[in-house]
């Protein structure tokens, strides 16, 4: 019978003795050019987030000034003050805009000057396309006065949307870097779906601010223009509060139901769109803080332009 014989092991006796072991591995073999060093100092190491990412990470808001609050309060005063003139002088205003919403729906070419109008002010930092649709409802029927507005509001997006393509993609990029607001907004818009632009159209972020972010971070037009048409319905409501103006609609109890449901809807649907996207950005916030500190190793720790870097999903 033969003998069995037991493998001799290639890396001799055990255990290794360490310091034989050690003594045999040069160091200096295993770096570039036999140059000598530490390895530690010739590993870059992710930066720790800046003390603004941190508060964006754990939720903390930074506390405003006294001149911040004093402009936000004022903002808000001057909000409630118009709701309250708006709803205790309707018949006034109404009653003084009468001779020029006449002869905006007597003259052929009346439509085209509201439309040029919420064009214009699809530009930021203007505003006032609320208003304008207001007007509008006084003017004409309720068919005619959501086509004329929904017409001025597509024009007006896809204007919008070009010129700050073309024109201002380069000081979104830096815009990215320098608002941590601005550039999670824009991550989670490059990193969403369609539907997370069609719910940042229903949300309270105004419309002609969000198509400047979909335009500088290289959202396709044509899901744009998809999604600004899906949203049309929530321009809706400025212009039947101003249908519901007109003298002969006024005091029709069925047009003031459905203006009180019509301004519900309007409210509940910002709301949760609100709430949505708050969930949203919540969700995005470790990855948009982690890319930041990313773009800022790959410039040495400096501050850099915001590098999309998307994390494998867990």
């Amino acid at each position: 019978m033969s003998t069995i014989l037991a493998p001799h092991p290639v890396y001799g006796s055990y255990p290794p003795n360490s310091e034989s072991s050690l003594s045999n591995f040069d160091v200096t073999s295993k770096l570039k050019n036999g140059q000598s060093g530490d390895f530690g100092r010739n590993i870059s190491r992710t930066p720790s987030p800046t003390q603004e990412e941190y508060n964006l990470l754990h939720g903390i808001k930074p506390v405003k000034t006294t001149q911040e609050k004093i402009t936000t309060y004022a903002i808000v005063a001057v909000l409630i003050g118009l709701g309250i003139v708006l709803s205790v002088e309707t018949k006034n205003i109404v009653h003084a805009l009468k001779p020029a919403t006449d002869w905006l729906h007597d003259h052929t070419f009346g439509p085209l000057i509201p439309i040029a109008i919420i064009i214009v002010l699809s530009f930021p930092p203007l505003f006032g396309q609320e208003l304008v649709a207001t007007v509008v409802g006084v003017t004409w029927n309720l068919p005619e006065a959501f086509a004329i507005v929904a017409i001025g509001t597509v024009l007006g997006e896809v204007a919008n949307f070009f010129t700050f393509k073309y024109a201002c993609s380069a000081r979104g990029a830096k815009l990215e870097v320098k608002n941590i607001d601005y550039g999670l907004l824009a991550h989670v818009v490059r990193n969403g779906s369609f539907w997370v632009i069609l719910v940042i159209r229903y949300s309270a972020v105004p419309p002609h601010f969000a198509t400047t972010v979909f335009s500088t971070v290289g959202i396709s037009f044509w899901i744009f223009l998809a999604a600004a048409i899906l949203s049309l319905p929530k321009q809706l409501v400025p212009v039947y509060i101003g249908y519901v103006m007109q003298p002969s609609v006024e005091d029709d109890g069925t047009s003031k139901i459905v203006e009180n449901v019509v301004l519900v809807l309007g409210i509940v649907v910002t709301i949760g769109a609100y709430m949505w996207l708050k969930r949203r950005y919540k969700e995005e916030t470790p990855a948009f803080v982690y890319a930041r500190r990313k773009a800022r190793q790959v410039d040495g720790g400096a501050p850099s332009h915001y590098v999309d870097i998307s994390l494998p999903a867990v």
